[in-house]
């Protein structure tokens, strides 16, 4: 069992003030990052009720484990990204350098903008290119190793309803 850290309430909650921060547009594409960001992907959609959207999905990870790494990419849709207004969603934002690469990646789309939306940031680790915007839910300070809410602990606990610690 895991000690939690973020109770179920204190997610949901901040997920409905995330989800009050988005505007859709007729040209949003919502890109999940997987597999983190897709617990987190369901929750913020689903506040939208009955309003369609659209969600891609691409296959990042920088985490092997607990331990850091180098970004890697198993897949990234090839859509019509120009002219779409992006947001991209994730768990953690933690040291910059998964949102850092997709956003390049994306700039070289032509989209009309793309912003970044995370449950969770490292406050005080992570370093954004110019132009990357983020919105993070919580920003924590500590060196805890999170799990639930699409974090995992090697591949278990994503589906946990709390952020819990390690």
């Amino acid at each position: 069992m895991y000690k939690i850290k973020y109770s179920k309430e204190e997610v949901s909650a901040v997920i409905d003030k995330l989800a009050e921060s988005v505007v859709l547009k007729e040209n949003t594409v919502f890109l999940v990052l997987m597999n983190g960001g897709a617990w987190f992907a369901h929750e913020l959609i689903s506040r939208f009720g009955n309003t369609p959207v659209r969600e891609e999905y691409a296959k990042v990870s920088s985490y092997a484990g607990q331990t850091r790494g180098s970004l890697k990419v198993t897949y990234l849709p090839e859509i019509d990204w120009e002219g779409k207004e992006i947001i991209v969603l994730d768990d953690i934002c933690d040291s910059g350098n998964t949102l850092n690469n997709i956003h390049a990646w994306l700039q070289t789309k032509n989209p009309a903008d793309v912003r970044f939306i995370t449950l969770l940031a490292r406050k005080g680790r992570y370093t954004l290119d110019e132009g990357v915007k983020l919105t993070a839910g919580i920003l924590d300070e500590s060196e805890d190793f999170f799990v639930g809410c699409g974090l995992d602990d090697n591949s278990m606990a994503r589906n946990l309803p709390y952020v819990g610690v390690c």
